[in-house]
């Protein structure tokens, strides 16, 4: 499901930069933030004070990074910070090749520093979660540090104009010299060579998938016993997603149902 109906989908291209041991994924993710853009129009979610840009980083950021990884792996990231008492959260799931998010500045828990949450899930493997701490408000810093602390290796991100975003992570025997000094521009050099061909592209799309049945799933497990109470006279709920902000209207019957047999 795309929120702009037919918008392209943001083509992520994954390349081994021979020579220096290190993977390099770039796209350009016009598509992505229109998407986004549109989904706020429509769920009329308004954004103050740079938090659009910087909801925008994190979707590049955690899209760069689930390019990095695994076909199967689905990552969450949470990202707070504490001056601005903000959290920004943001999902990328390889297998749909959706990628969604949205900002929390209201009743924000303070945690005394900025701090990063991720979280990489795969079926048949236990949940990896890691926490790191990071000053300053520069969310591709935060995703660098990310890099340094939990995933144990280096790894540089760069704005390369416009809507385009590029991700250098360091592979096994990389050659770490080059990686902590190479440059924008030669980056997007090795970005846009037609003359060595990506090892993939991964295409990936501003979409939530969220409808209220799938909701209705989620949270009828801890509304047992508490129907009439919450309905009242009611024959609908209002429940926004905690993924994407939408709001959907949920009808009682979905809790009625009970689970469908074959």
């Amino acid at each position: 499901m795309s929120f702009s109906g037919e918008a392209d989908t943001t083509q992520v291209s994954c390349r081994f930069v021979r020579g220096h041991n290190a993977l390099l994924c770039g796209a350009d993710f016009g598509p992505m933030f229109m998407d986004c853009y549109l989904h706020l129009g429509q769920t009329g979610i308004v954004l103050a004070d740079g938090a659009d840009e910087k909801l925008k980083l994190l979707l590049a950021a955690v899209t760069l990074h689930a390019a990095a990884r695994p076909h199967a792996e689905t990552i969450a990231w949470t990202l707070h910070l504490e001056s601005e008492q903000m959290n920004l959260f943001a999902v990328a799931e390889n297998p749909t090749g959706h990628v969604t998010g949205q900002v929390f500045s209201e009743n924000v828990r303070s945690t005394g520093g900025n701090v990063l949450h991720a979280e990489t899930a795969a079926p048949n493997i236990d949940r990896r979660r890691s926490l790191v701490e990071f000053s300053g408000n520069d969310v591709l810093s935060a995703a660098e540090i990310y890099y340094q602390q939990s995933e144990q290796r280096p790894a540089r991100y760069f704005d390369l104009g416009g809507d385009t975003f590029a991700l250098l992570v360091a592979q096994p025997d990389c050659d770490l010299p080059w990686l902590e000094a190479v440059g924008m521009d030669e980056v997007g050099a090795l970005f846009t060579d037609e003359t060595r061909p990506p090892l993939e592209m991964r295409q990936y799309r501003f979409a939530c998938g969220c409808t209220p049945e799938r909701i209705a799933g989620a949270i009828g497990p801890a509304l047992q016993g508490e129907l009439d109470e919450v309905f009242g006279l009611e024959k609908h709920i209002r429940v926004t997603c905690p993924r994407c902000g939408a709001r959907h209207e949920i009808p009682r019957e979905l809790f009625d149902a009970g689970p469908e047999t074959e």
